[in-house]
């Protein structure tokens, strides 16, 4: 009946294009214009990581012919779309990319499948996860379920680790299957899903989230096989299940291998860049009172983000878990039963918080994978593993003796008020008045989660979703106007006049360049997931400036009117080409027409005297002289 509902509820959000990207921060950029689109909210241009970069990306795979190539050609020298971020392709692997499917038939029906393909499968996937948690207890796993969905962490990244999330949940589904199967045939039936579940884990490729929950995923199914052994017929059919077992992850194996060895080329070239290729993480790189940020109402009342940085790079979990995990270590001291959920993901729990704190040594990093996953992304598992521990404890535990609620609950507000105490002075926008009202608020949270947990998980969800469903706006498409405003309208015009051989740079922006590639039209520079190697060597034959522009990189290009081209680092993923548009060097690039704005037009005319062709609002057109 809910998968019912849930399919009903995705295919008319779809049906209505509802979406809720910031893809109309665009009208900002261009024009300045009005995003008639928006139903509720605004675009949140810090979320530049989906309408400046990947959204683009997508719809350039619709408007270049052929439709959904494997390397696109509109995109620097043409970037082979398999990786690392995912797009859709005309390729096996986008029958593991879901998310992807809906742009086969339009664009804005494919952003809004995107949309609530991962909000929607997020909280169905994890519902299913959860009531097995729960014992069958489906309330408890709604709640639990609904706390993911509206965490700051999926919504102020816009859901963009769901897929990896969706993919966890449903490999312990597929495991738990497997355990539960009693015939032979449902057996086949499991381990078949197991090898599914399997592949489309692995093909999500995002390392960082997969390392962190691939590890909750183990965790979890441990937990679970010693928590159900006796009611579970593992004996039974054992050759059947061990053959299904061994079946399954070869298959998986298999679809993995074969990815691989298609996707050989681009693979090499990511795993040889300085960023993210070569990096090696070794956590603590957040302290306690970063990971706490939402239990303290900081995305009510912050601006300035200090160390932080962003809203979205301080997107953390309003969590719980550690009174949870506080009171199962008391209990194991006391000699008293811990179930074996409980305890595999709390050691889980206990484990990542250590290394996002504290660090892992060398040694230890590379061995557990979590090596290429940064602290910082890591939280996904914490905030994962919270949710796991809260919904376990709403289930299955009686109410807590007063004297341990009262010490828990004293030592979480002490540990709540040492965390404001750092907010109070790294964040700008941080008041006393809300940092003690947060603590106290979390405290008796912590209390009543204590003494009676189902009535602490719902309000919980309720004052997360409060922190967090003002962000993201509600739109309708959006993608017509990105095609069909003024400007787009007169770069597609001189693309033809062209006969669609125009290669275009955009001064002095890093996000312009973006909107080319959604037309269908080649830019030179933008965003380049894999580093564009063989264009860069054009200007720099003997690659002495490789290990700048040798990576993930957001490329801006400044027109500097002496000198060779050089490249310059300004942060570990945005390098700035700073090159005379006069010099052979711009034109061995390719480049025939530059668009400038208003602010450096007349300079650069004086500069080039590139032949104008055109003045869109501050979009300034030229053409290259051949």
């Amino acid at each position: 009946m809910i998968a019912a509902i849930l399919v009903l509820a995705f295919a008319l959000l779809v049906a209505l294009r509802l979406h809720g990207f910031s893809l109309a921060a665009w009208h900002e950029v261009i024009d300045g214009s009005e995003p008639t689109e928006l139903l509720l909210g605004s675009p949140r241009p810090i979320r530049s990581d989906d309408w400046k970069v990947h959204l683009p990306l997508l719809l350039s795979q619709r408007s270049v012919d052929p439709r959904f190539p494997i390397v696109n050609p509109s995109i620097g020298a043409g970037l082979d779309m398999r990786l690392p971020i995912e797009t859709p392709i005309a390729h096996w692997i986008t029958l593991f990319r879901p998310s992807m499917w809906g742009f086969f038939l339009s664009p804005d029906t494919g952003m809004a499948w995107m949309w609530w393909s991962r909000a929607l499968g997020l909280f169905g996937v994890w519902l299913a996860v959860l009531t097995v948690v729960a014992r069958g207890r489906m309330g408890v796993a709604a709640a639990g379920s609904a706390l993911l969905l509206v965490s700051p962490f999926f919504q102020f990244w816009a859901f963009n680790g769901a897929p990896v999330a969706i993919g966890a949940g449903v490999l312990f589904l597929a495991a738990a299957a497997l355990a539960r199967a009693e015939r032979p045939r449902s057996i086949a039936l499991a381990a078949l899903g197991l090898a599914l579940a399997g592949g489309w884990f692995a093909l999500t490729i995002y390392p960082p989230y997969q390392v962190t929950l691939a590890w909750l995923a183990i965790a979890l199914v441990a937990g679970f096989l010693l928590d159900e052994r006796d009611a579970l017929p593992l004996r039974r059919h054992l050759a059947w299940r061990a053959g299904g077992l061994v079946a399954a992850g070869a298959a998986a194996l298999a679809l993995v291998a074969a990815f691989l060895w298609d996707a050989r080329e681009p693979i090499a070239t990511i795993r040889n860049t300085v960023y993210p290729g070569r990096r090696l993480s070794l956590g603590g790189d957040r302290n306690v009172a970063e990971l706490l940020n939402a239990n303290l109402g900081a995305p009510l009342w912050a601006d300035s983000w200090g160390p932080l940085y962003n809203v979205c790079e301080a997107a953390s979990f309003w969590m719980l878990s550690p009174v949870l995990i506080a009171l199962l270590v008391w209990r194991s001291l006391r000699g008293e039963r811990v179930d074996a959920v409980s305890a595999a993901v709390a050691l889980y729990a206990g484990t990542v918080w250590i290394y996002v704190v504290l660090g892992f040594p060398d040694w230890l990093a590379r061995a557990s994978g979590f090596g290429i996953a940064p602290g910082r992304r890591a939280v996904i598992g914490l905030g994962v593993a919270d949710a796991i521990l809260l919904v376990r404890f709403a289930a299955t535990s009686s109410r807590t003796a007063w004297p341990r609620v009262a010490l828990l609950t004293i030592a979480w507000a002490a540990l709540l008020a040492a965390c404001a105490t750092w907010l109070r002075r790294e964040l700008p926008d941080a008041r006393l008045p809300w940092l003690a009202a947060f603590a106290f608020g979390n405290a008796v949270l912590a209390a009543v989660l204590l003494r009676a947990p189902r009535i602490a998980l719902p309000g919980l969800v309720a004052l997360c979703a409060a922190t967090t469903l003002w962000f993201n706006p509600l739109a309708v498409g959006g993608s017509g106007w990105l095609r069909e405003n003024a400007l787009a309208q007169k770069i597609l015009e001189i693309d033809r006049a062209e006969g669609g051989r125009s290669v275009w740079v955009s001064l002095g922006r890093d996000d312009l360049p973006n909107l080319f590639r959604a037309l269908g039209v080649d830019s030179l520079n933008g965003v380049h997931p894999l580093p564009q190697l063989a264009l860069w060597e054009r200007i720099d034959p003997g690659r002495q400036q490789r290990s700048v522009y040798d990576r993930y990189a957001h490329v801006a290009v400044v027109a500097t009117p002496s000198g060779p081209p050089r490249f310059q680092l300004r942060s570990q993923d945005y390098v700035i080409l700073h090159i005379d548009p006069r010099s052979p060097a711009f034109r061995a690039l390719g480049v025939t027409h530059v668009l400038v704005r208003e602010e450096d037009a007349r300079g650069f005319e004086r500069l080039t005297g590139f032949e104008k062709l055109a003045a869109i609002g501050p979009n300034h057109l030229y053409r290259v002289p051949k």
